[in-house]
């Protein structure tokens, strides 16, 4: 009798692997203590795990990665609210150190919030949310990668991260970019990252992958910024209309608040647009 073989790289268990710990370990961060670094690394995991999912969908089409992925993208989305909020305390605590604000009545709607959230957040989680999908996704990837040789899913793995960059650099045809543009391109580029991270983990090294990294990194990090500036910004003001008729310690706040968001948020978009053009000349 003949013995069978799997042929797939054995990098892709570790990188799986290495991402079912992290979401696994933030989980319980996250969904016990709604810690701050416990949501948000949970949620990077998870995004991470979509790119993975994505590029063996293109090694394989058999496997349906937005299906596969579904419950485990409920967790991310469960999350997003209470991210949400840790971000708009995030940037109320730096301004209000940095040009000393009294918003007091701010940081206790955005504590009522965050108490609301995290509840409904972890009652979610708890009973929703079975963690065992990680085992029965990778008995499917190995499903479907068996028998598959190495330079095939290497060959596959390039062709996916080079059509990605393809459609990202095709945004620079765009004589305006528009806030939906910025917001695809943020998580285009994020996405592409993530494939290369896969193929930087697995495959021999090219001179050009460190430095597409670094760029990539740059871009979807500074629109990063923008957008939480961005959502920061109608979420205060949704605050402030609700609070028409009632006074503040410091009215004034308020507004250097505001305007630390919006001039920060012009910061960001400049940032992008150097990485942007930095990330174009290294593919030129």
């Amino acid at each position: 009798m003949i013995e069978e073989r799997v042929m797939y790289p054995e990098c892709l268990w570790t990188y799986y692997g290495n991402l079912q710990r992290i979401v696994e370990e933030n989980y319980n961060l996250a969904v016990r203590f709604a810690d701050v670094e416990g949501v948000h690394d949970m949620r990077v995991g998870i995004k991470r795990l979509r790119a993975y999912f994505n590029l063996i969908e293109w090694i394989n089409p058999v496997f349906q990665a937005k299906q596969n992925l579904k419950p485990i993208r409920r967790l991310f989305k469960a999350a997003g609210k209470v991210r949400d909020i840790h971000v708009h305390q995030e940037l109320l605590r730096r301004w209000a150190t940095e040009l000393d604000l009294e918003m007091s009545e701010y940081y206790n709607f955005l504590k009522q919030k965050e108490t609301e959230e995290r509840k409904r957040f972890a009652d979610f989680a708890k009973k929703k949310i079975d963690l065992k999908v990680f085992q029965s996704n990778w008995i499917l990837i190995q499903n479907v990668l068996a028998f598959i040789s190495t330079e095939y899913i290497q060959y596959k793995s390039e062709e996916r991260f080079k059509t990605q960059i393809e459609e990202l650099i095709k945004f620079k045809e765009k004589e305006n970019l528009g806030e939906e543009d910025y917001h695809s391109i943020r998580i285009h580029s994020k996405e592409t990252r993530y494939t290369l991270e896969v193929l930087q983990t697995c495959f021999p090294p090219k001179s050009l992958w460190e430095k597409l990294n670094e760029t990539l990194r740059k871009v979807h990090q500074a629109l990063g910024r923008w957008h939480d500036n961005d959502v920061s910004l109608l979420f205060l003001d949704g605050f402030l209309l609700s609070y028409t008729d009632r006074s503040f310690f410091d009215r004034n706040s308020y507004v250097k608040f505001k305007k630390g968001l919006a001039d920060d948020k012009v910061r960001q978009m400049a940032e992008f647009e150097q990485s942007w053009m930095d990330f174009l000349a290294v593919m030129k």
